[in-house]
């Protein structure tokens, strides 16, 4: 099932095309690594995904209730702040429920409220119905959740009084992440969660990706991360998006053979064209000799096939050598 649907959607940036139709249908509950060459535009793309851009031409479609977050390369954090206090601020339906909640509770304690019935009735009954809705929200077990989370993340119940202005890149970008998890967005964007990281820290970010209950979509130079996460690749390059099934590994694999059949197709075609184009020369020079209208008719019938076939996108490319991705083992 397709929650995201991405149809022939031109981005440019400072003069540049960075892709034009492009199209990517998202499905549920994937694990999508997000791959190309620096410059290539996955962080644009990502920005697409999470509407924070709006593309040149095409669109962007989610299916109805799909929520997206987005976790940047560069992640700031309020100053002055614990690592819990941070990591504890509600997502906005929890927040504006709080807020209201905080408002009925000083209605209850006005005398004009308390000391009419039909008033006090009706903000108990508002009351109620706003607890009704802070416990669907998880307002109750939020503040266990979000310290199972730190602590799944890495952080001691010892850190949570750090102050984030201490915290390293990495530190910071896994308070963020937690923040978005407790919004629990059905499509989650990481781009490069994995920098300034620690080995067991990223070990725990493993964890949380795989088990992440909705699709998560990932771009790492970490190959090693996406061996053990991706359950598809997606490569950007050249302004091209190309799919494939399987983790890191698989991918490598699966795209020398398509390189190398593609290669072998294009040289094959080359081969045809040729022998297509001597055929026209010979044509033409006949016609010439002997001034022979069929001879013409037959050069220009094969010159309208190689016309054809370029006017169909018929003509393979010659693969070329993709720019490095910069990918290590860690």
């Amino acid at each position: 099932m397709h929650i995201i649907n991405i149809d022939r959607i031109t981005i440019n940036h400072a003069g540049r095309v960075i892709y034009r139709d492009l199209s990517w249908a998202i499905g549920d509950r994937e694990r999508i690594g997000l791959v190309g060459p620096n410059g290539s535009g996955k962080s644009s793309l990502l920005r697409a995904v999470a509407e924070q851009i709006t593309p040149d031409a095409g669109s962007v479609v989610r299916m109805r209730g799909i929520r997206v977050g987005f976790l940047t390369q560069d992640v700031s954090l309020p100053s002055g702040r614990t690592v819990l206090e941070e990591a504890l601020t509600p997502p906005a339906p929890l927040a504006a429920v709080e807020s209201q909640l905080t408002r009925i509770e000083a209605r209850l304690g006005d005398p004009a409220v308390y000391g009419n019935p039909d008033r006090l009735a009706a903000a108990l009954t508002q009351q109620e119905r706003l607890l009704e809705e802070y416990e669907r929200l998880g307002g109750s077990a939020h503040t266990t959740r979000v310290r199972a989370l730190l602590v799944r993340l890495g952080f001691s119940p010892e850190q949570f009084d750090l102050l984030t202005d201490n915290l390293s890149g990495g530190q910071k970008k896994l308070v963020a992440l937690i923040k978005l998890a407790m919004e629990a967005p059905e499509v989650l964007l990481l781009d490069e969660p994995d920098n300034h990281l620690d080995l067991n820290a990223k070990r725990q970010l493993e964890e949380f990706i795989k088990t992440y209950p909705g699709t998560v979509i990932i771009v790492s130079h970490d190959r090693y991360l996406l061996d053990e996460v991706a359950t598809e690749i997606a490569e950007l390059s050249d302004g091209k998006l190309t799919l494939y099934k399987g983790n890191y590994t698989a991918y490598t694999t699966e795209r020398e053979l398509r390189r190398l059949r593609q290669q072998q197709m294009y040289t094959a075609q080359q081969k045809e064209i040729m022998r297509i184009e001597e055929a026209i020369k010979r044509f033409e020079q006949w016609a010439r000799i002997v001034v022979n209208e069929r001879h013409f008719k037959q050069a220009r019938s094969r010159r309208k096939m190689l016309e054809r076939m370029e006017a169909n996108g018929e003509i393979i490319d010659r693969v070329i050598e993709r720019r490095r991705m910069d990918l290590q083992i860690q």
